[in-house]
C-alpha cells in the first residue's frame, strides 16, 4: 500500500480537538480510507459517504479522482453560492492537471489545494485548518450579503412608498397653497427629494457588494453617455477624449462610477461646468473646471459621509470607492489642467493595442 500520509510527532499548527467541521473522505483503496479516518476523527467528524457532497470540506486522492470529479463538477454548479474546499493528494509521479487550479465560471477552482503524498501529519493539519478557516469567512461573507439584501429590500419598500405619498400629496398642495407660503412647499419638495436621493445611495451601496461579479471589456464612450443621460445638468458641457477606449470591468458598477463622479462634478463646479472623461495607459478620469480640492482635504472627500454641499449625502464618492476597490483598482484625487478636480483610477487592465 502507498501511504497517503505519514505520521509525525511534530505537531506545528494543530488541528483543534473541538473541532465540529466535516472531513469527507474520497479515498479509494480501505487501508489508506481507514488509516486516514482513524487519524482524522481526533480532530473532526469524519465521514467516508461517497454518494453526495455533506462534509465541510474533501479529501481525495488522484487515483480515486477522476470517479469523483464530475460529482463535484455538478456540485459547484447546482448549488450557487457555496464553498466547499477539496484537497487533493497526489503521490509521487503523478502528473497534476495544472486545471484543476483554474477558477471555473463560478470563480472558484475545482480543486482548492493539492498536497504531495506521503503527506506528514502536521501538514495536514495545517492545510485543512486554514481552507476550513476560508470556508467559515466564505459562509459570514454570504450571510453578511444576504443581510444586506434584505435591507436593501427593506429600504427600497418601506421607505419608498410613503416617500410617494408624501410626494404626491406634495403636488396636490400646489393647487391650493397661497403664494405667500408656495416657499415653504418648495423646502419639503427638496428634503423629499433629498430622501430619495439618501435612499437611492444607500440601496447602491447594499447592493454593489464588494465584488466585481460580471467582468468584460467595456468601451468607454457608450458607458459614460448612459451615466450622462441620468445627470440632471443642461448647462454643463462633457467632453469624453477617448471615446473608443476600452477597459476590463463589471458594465453597470463601471457606470455608477461614472454617475457619482460626473454628478460631483456639476454639485461642485459652480456655473458652466466643463467635465472630461478620458483613458490613461492603465485606466481612465474625470476632471472639471470647478474651483478644485485642497490638498488637505483630498484624502477626506472619499470617506463616507463627507460632503461639502448643504444638500448632499457624502455617499456618492463612497460607493466609487467600493468600487474601485471591488475590481482591485485605486483611485486618487487631484488637480485638473484648469485647477479643478481630477479624479483618476488606476489598476484598471486595458488592451496593449488600445493605449
Amino acid at each position: 500500500m502507498d501511504r497517503l500520509f505519514e505520521a509525525t510527532t511534530i505537531a506545528a499548527e494543530p488541528m483543534s480537538s473541538e473541532s465540529t467541521d466535516t472531513v469527507q473522505l474520497f479515498v479509494g483503496d480501505d487501508a489508506n480510507s481507514d488509516a486516514l479516518e482513524a487519524l482524522l476523527s481526533e480532530y473532526y467528524a469524519v465521514t467516508t459517504e461517497t454518494e453526495a457532497l455533506v462534509g465541510d470540506i474533501v479529501l481525495v486522492d488522484d487515483r480515486s479522482f477522476s470517479t469523483y470529479r464530475e460529482r463535484f463538477e455538478a456540485h459547484i454548479d447546482q448549488n450557487g453560492p457555496t464553498f466547499v474546499p477539496v484537497v487533493l493528494v497526489c503521490r509521487s509521479g503523478t502528473t497534476i492537471d495544472e486545471s484543476l487550479l483554474t477558477a471555473t465560471s463560478d470563480g472558484r477552482p475545482l480543486v482548492d489545494d493539492i498536497v504531495e503524498a506521503p503527506v506528514r501529519e502536521h501538514v495536514l493539519a495545517r492545510r485543512l485548518s486554514n481552507l476550513l478557516a476560508h470556508r467559515r469567512q466564505f459562509e459570514q461573507l454570504t450571510a453578511q450579503n444576504e443581510r444586506l439584501e434584505e435591507f436593501a429590500s427593506v429600504v427600497s419598500h418601506d421607505l419608498r412608498n410613503p416617500l410617494q405619498v408624501a410626494k404626491g400629496r406634495t403636488e396636490l398642495l400646489q393647487e391650493t397653497v397661497a403664494d405667500s407660503d408656495r416657499e415653504h412647499l418648495r423646502e419639503i419638495e427638496e428634503s423629499l427629494d433629498r430622501m430619495d436621493d439618501i435612499i437611492d445611495n444607500v440601496l447602491t451601496l447594499a447592493r454593489e457588494g464588494t465584488v466585481a461579479d460580471d467582468v468584460e471589456m467595456v468601451a468607454l464612450g457608450p458607458v459614460v453617455d448612459e451615466a450622462w443621460s441620468v445627470v440632471d445638468a443642461p448647462a454643463a458641457t462633457l467632453r469624453v477624449t477617448d471615446s473608443a477606449a476600452t477597459i476590463r470591468a463589471d458594465r453597470e458598477q463601471l457606470r455608477t462610477v461614472f454617475e457619482n463622479l460626473l454628478r460631483n462634478s456639476v454639485e461642485h463646479t459652480g456655473e458652466d461646468p466643463t467635465i472630461e472623461v478620458g483613458a490613461t495607459t492603465d485606466g481612465f478620469y474625470v476632471a472639471d473646471n470647478g474651483p478644485g480640492i485642497p490638498t488637505d482635504e483630498r484624502d477626506d472627500v472619499l470617506e463616507r459621509g463627507y460632503s461639502t454641499a448643504e444638500d448632499g449625502t457624502g455617499l456618492g464618492l463612497d460607493i466609487v470607492a467600493n468600487i474601485v476597490e471591488a475590481h482591485d483598482w485605486e483611485i486618487t484625487v487631484g488637480e485638473s489642467e484648469t485647477g479643478g478636480a481630477r479624479f483618476e483610477i488606476t489598476g484598471v487592465s486595458r488592451p496593449s493595442n488600445d493605449r
